[in-house]
């Protein structure tokens, strides 16, 4: 692909986001549901937003939270943009809480009760998904999951371990374990995915490393973010290297830049990692503070934004592939 036919393919999702959050900015009322169910052999808690007049089929997006938080943390640390998204294009919002607030991702060194008790968290999503297909007639087919750390590294296993269940995921300062720290069983069928890694995130290393979590201990280790990024091109058939680009700069007080690593090719799930050079470990939007700790937070993306225009590029291509 042409690094101006890759432009205007990402070009789609950065617009739509732009334009959901003109359309929609400031205009989000509550309408919120919260609900528990069983899964797995444990109770599960989960909260909700449900745009009014939800249209019949429309997409499911699930926002994964990181260790310690609960779904509702996670709906303030993404500043409820996702909220006011779904307003203005059409899809519900599930922000579930994971067991004892973590999830049982695939790195094997994790003292979590999640990873302990072997929770099975995928269980729960497919309960979320019949739940919320009976009551709001959601589209299975166009089920999405957005992680954060921990929830970024659980949005992974899903598309491992059940590809059949998810459209795409995206996945936000986490790289996949490394062999000996992993205890997935991949399925090998490739998923769409896009990643959004800092350089400087203090805790999820972006060369490849051991993960540390302070007073919660360590995760064992990972791989870098090009590595990660490579696994899920391979897995899509991709043998190359990516498209590159280099985001506008909006704001010259702002120390961090903006890189796009692109695979796309028609008839090919896309993968697409935004690299932050000089970011942290965070979700950027410009709507919540982040602990000075976690490191930088750039101003060239709206996370939840780009998250969403990428999901719905991927319903636009869809459609547009049927005869």
């Amino acid at each position: 692909m042409t690094k101006r036919g890759r432009r205007r393919r990402f070009g789609i999702a950065l617009s739509v986001g732009m334009a959901a959050w003109a359309v929609c900015a400031g205009q989000a009322q509550s309408k919120d549901e919260s609900g528990t169910l069983q899964a797995g052999g444990y109770e599960r808690s989960y909260l909700a937003y449900i745009p009014e007049k939800l249209p019949p089929g429309a997409p499911l997006l699930l926002v994964l939270h990181g260790t310690g938080m609960t779904g509702a943390q996670m709906r303030t640390t993404t500043g409820g943009e996702f909220d006011r998204l779904a307003d203005a294009n059409g899809f519900a919002v599930v922000y579930p809480t994971g067991y004892k607030n973590t999830w049982d991702d695939c790195r094997k060194t994790d003292p979590t009760a999640a990873k302990q008790l072997h929770v099975d968290d995928i269980a729960f999503f497919r309960a979320l998904v019949a739940r919320f297909q009976d009551a709001h007639a959601i589209d299975p087919g166009r089920v999405v999951v957005m992680g954060y750390s921990n929830g970024a590294q659980m949005a992974m296993r899903t598309a491992l371990e059940a590809p059949g269940m998810v459209a795409a995921i995206a996945a936000v300062s986490a790289n996949l374990p490394v062999a000996d720290n992993s205890v997935c069983h991949p399925t090998g069928k490739p998923v769409a995915v896009l990643l959004m890694d800092g350089t400087a995130d203090p805790v999820n290393p972006f060369t490849g490393g051991e993960v540390k979590l302070g007073a919660h201990g360590s995760r064992g280790f990972v791989h870098s973010t090009d590595e990660t990024a490579r696994y899920w091109a391979q897995l899509g058939g991709y043998a190359g290297d990516p498209e590159t680009d280099t985001l506008p700069h909006r704001d010259p007080a702002d120390p961090t830049s903006v890189k796009v690593w692109d695979w796309h090719e028609a008839g090919k799930k896309p993968v697409i990692a935004f690299i932050v050079d000089g970011g942290g470990h965070v979700v950027p939007n410009p709507h919540f503070p982040v602990e000075p700790a976690l490191g930088k937070v750039t101003r060239d993306v709206d996370a939840p934004q780009i998250v969403w225009g990428f999901f719905a590029s991927l319903f636009q291509d869809r459609r547009s592939a049927k005869p």
